[in-house]
């Protein structure tokens, strides 16, 4: 069970923050079923409502800091997301994205920071739905590796930025 305060993956919202963990007075709710009410951090008055027990989706905590620190470390030798092909690309992006693992988030951050700067080489910017995909696993990654290691999202994005591209 996580604690009030406590931030957390939750996997259809990324990072959120454990604002109470109470029942909830809504029709057709069993009045003694605790819930924990989830804040997204990128979305300001949001509140999601989630069973203690029984919830179908991804809850984790956030990594520990070491664990921020050796991914930070080891950016390049993660690799980057297998895409068997440009078609099934999309499906490789929500599977990753679901999975709520930073090494797929990151595996996926690399693949497309990669390919925007190979499209940009040759004049060209990176497909819509690349991009959409891009900034959810951004978001996802780097709000969880600032809140864990103390550095700013635009730190993080440098460091990843620099070892993958390097910049």
């Amino acid at each position: 069970m996580f604690e009030k305060g406590e931030f957390i993956i939750y996997e259809t919202a990324g990072v959120c923050k454990v604002a109470d963990i109470n029942t909830v007075d809504m029709k057709g709710i069993d009045r003694k079923k605790l819930f924990y009410f989830l804040e997204p951090v990128g979305i300001k008055g949001n509140r999601l409502y989630i069973p203690v027990e029984n919830h179908k989706s991804l809850l984790r905590k956030l990594v520990s800091k070491e664990e921020a620190d050796e991914l930070l470390e080891n950016v390049d030798g993660i690799g980057t997301l297998p895409i068997p092909d440009y078609k099934h690309r999309e499906e490789s992006y929500k599977t990753a994205l679901k999975s709520c693992d930073c090494k797929e988030w990151m595996k996926m951050v690399h693949t497309l920071y990669q390919k925007r700067a190979e499209l940009a080489a040759r004049g060209k910017k990176l497909p819509s739905m690349d991009s959409r995909y891009l900034k959810i696993a951004q978001e996802c990654l780097f709000t969880e590796l600032s809140i864990v290691s103390g550095q700013t999202e635009a730190s993080i994005e440098s460091q990843i930025a620099e070892k993958v591209l390097g910049q």
